[in-house]
């Protein structure tokens, strides 16, 4: 899982640090945001647009990597320690069998403090509803920079409070994916 991880990587996205936020602007001519919620709106509010954020990240999730998948879920830990040891309390808890991936330091120039962002990774069989909880995490801002991926079939998708940026293997299928979900777009001129 690791290897295959690591190979998939360096093959697309060579020296590029794994920060979930960052691809949006690296790999624009493959990447496309969804919004969850009508009218680009952030968070939800009740049950009913809890199920619509469910209904719109698993049809995206779906329609790019099928029913009964093997898909790898990247989880950060940060710390300040130089060895991992597990993912965010909220993601350990439903995701218990992980393994460490790799390590990246967030340190800005005017501040002493390193921080490392250690990235674990489960793999799950996905069928269409098993990461639901993960979602809810994610639309009530519980957690953060999370990357959904499926290495064979070049997806990368990256669910945040208020959508999922996906970059695939070409603007022809990011294309496509824009044309079939076109109401879940943003009406922002970059696509933000």
């Amino acid at each position: 899982m690791i290897k295959e991880l690591t190979l998939f990587w360096k093959r697309e996205f060579n020296d590029f640090f794994p920060e979930a936020h960052s691809l949006k602007h690296e790999y624009q001519n493959r990447w496309v945001r969804f919004h969850s919620l009508p009218e680009s709106k952030r968070y939800p509010e009740n049950e009913e647009e809890y199920l619509e954020i469910f209904r719109r990240h698993n049809t995206v999730l779906q329609a790019l990597v099928g029913s009964k998948a093997r898909i790898l879920v990247v989880l950060p830990e940060y710390s300040n320690s130089e060895a991992p040891k597990k993912p965010e309390p909220a993601l350990a808890k439903l995701f218990q069998a992980t393994k460490p991936w790799c390590s990246l330091v967030q340190h800005e120039e005017d501040d002493d403090i390193q921080l490392l962002w250690h990235l674990h990774v489960a793999e799950i069989e996905y069928s269409g509803y098993e990461l639901n909880r993960l979602f809810r995490l994610i639309a009530d801002d519980e957690v953060r920079n999370i990357l959904i991926i499926h290495p064979s079939k070049t997806v990368v998708f990256h669910p945040y409070d208020g959508g999922a940026d996906v970059v695939v293997v070409s603007t022809k299928q990011r294309d496509l994916l824009k044309k079939k979900y076109r109401e879940w777009l943003s009406a922002h001129p970059e696509g933000l």
